[in-house]
């Protein structure tokens, strides 16, 4: 497969460049969570009532906390007392303790515990449900952890637990500890679903650019097998024109070659370069309406056999009238013997009158006409062809193109004669 063009590689950049951007907003939101995770809050909690209590005073929350008094409430209910060994001076009190903390926040939270200061060290838990209580004598405390039936409060749900304690007194829990980690799973947030909707919107533009690709290196084949139909049809109809003459064989090929490098340096692009090729092909194809006898003939030609073979150029442009798929291929054929100067015929054009791709074939022709061995000469040198081309420089050529073909011959992209001078 062809290397895709420039603008295709753009387009495949940004393509490449969204989807990173996306997967990285996807991992960002993935890591902001992981962070949540990773990092535990912790609230002194108001006991309330019952749930639809608010506190009055904000600082009766103990840390004053703003997140804590509208996102998390804690309620303890006991629910039924009773007295043991009652009027002794062992007389305690037991109690179901039910306890409730309701998550009004925007995230479930997990990892989370509970510890409760508690006035007295004469406590005994007899018995729990949802979770494990644990009382530390030393720091007249209780500290409860939920089990799995309760690990995570929902968003916008209590959990509920309790004890059945014995202590002293009835106990009031004035200074409850919440933490816990906050957690929101990644499909909550609004950014995952923005997200999710680019990258579907991605993939539909990655199926619709790959299809293009597709079509594109499709019509690429079918383009160059055309071409190839193309250029193979004219190289084997310029075979025939030169078959014509004996002493040019491979002309037309050569003036194709010489054009097409001089096109490359004029700054022309790859289809106006190989179109000027497929010009210089078909340049000459008017000989075939002149007699080999004139084409072949080893001495000078009469005026009347010149004037013969000067309509090999009214002759193609006949030929090629219908031939409407290369611009300028009728302009190589008729033009190709006008003069710079206007000393050329057929209609005597004169400077840029001569259509460009005329005036790049003038210099290939003359230059493989000087190169190549005729009936009545040899091919001449390098340095003759090199004066030649100089001193027809507005004359007989385009200045600029004379030049461009003298530096390819001096640089050695355009070999001529017998090789490079020894000078």
């Amino acid at each position: 497969m062809k290397l895709i063009s420039s603008h295709d590689k753009h387009g495949l950049m940004i393509l490449i460049g969204i989807f990173v951007i996306l997967i990285a907003g996807l991992f960002g939101l993935e890591a902001k969570v992981r962070h949540d995770l990773k990092n535990p809050f912790e609230y002194h909690l108001h006991v309330q009532e019952d749930l639809a209590e608010k506190p009055e005073d904000p600082e009766s929350m103990g840390d004053g906390s703003i997140s804590s008094l509208d996102e998390f409430s804690y309620v303890v209910d006991i629910s039924k007392h009773w007295q043991n060994d009652p009027d002794t001076p062992l007389m305690t009190y037991g109690a179901q303790y039910d306890n409730s903390i309701y998550n009004g926040s925007d995230y479930d939270i997990v990892n989370w515990s509970v510890v409760i200061e508690v006035p007295e060290r004469n406590i005994t838990i007899d018995s729990s449900w949802n979770g494990t209580w644990e009382y530390d004598k030393q720091a007249s405390r209780i500290m409860f952890t939920p089990d799995e039936r309760i690990e995570t409060i929902r968003s916008q749900e209590s959990a509920t637990y309790g004890a059945i304690m014995i202590s002293r007194e009835l106990m009031e829990f004035s200074d409850v500890s919440f933490s816990g980690c906050k957690y929101r799973p990644i499909t909550r947030y609004l950014l995952f679903w923005l997200i999710i909707i680019l990258l579907v919107a991605w993939v539909t533009s990655a199926i619709a650019f790959f299809r293009y690709l597709i079509r594109e290196e499709n019509h690429r084949r079918y383009t160059e097998r055309l071409n190839n139909v193309i250029s193979q049809t004219m190289s084997t109809f310029a075979n025939f024109i030169d078959t014509k003459d004996r002493y040019t064989k491979g002309h037309s090929a050569r003036v194709s070659y010489y054009s097409q490098k001089i096109a490359e340096k004029l700054g022309m692009n790859e289809e106006q370069v190989r179109d000027i090729g497929y010009i210089g092909l078909m340049h000459d194809c008017g000989k075939l309406a002149i007699p080999g006898t004139i084409l072949n003939k080893p001495g000078k030609l009469s005026d009347d056999e010149f004037e013969v073979m000067r309509n090999h150029t009214t002759e193609g442009d006949r030929v090629l009238k219908d031939f409407t798929a290369i611009d300028g291929i009728r302009d190589g054929a008729l033009y190709h013997h006008e003069r710079y100067d206007g000393g050329g015929y057929m209609k005597g054009l004169k400077g840029e009158e001569i259509p460009l791709v005329a005036r790049i074939i003038c210099v290939a022709d003359a230059l493989d006409a000087m190169n190549s061995d005729r009936c009545y000469r040899d091919h001449l040198s390098r340095d003759v062809i090199l004066k030649e081309l100089e001193q027809n420089k507005g004359t007989q050529f385009d200045p600029q193109i004379a030049q461009i073909m003298i530096d390819m011959i001096e640089n050695g992209e355009v070999f001529v004669g017998d090789g490079p001078s020894e000078d």
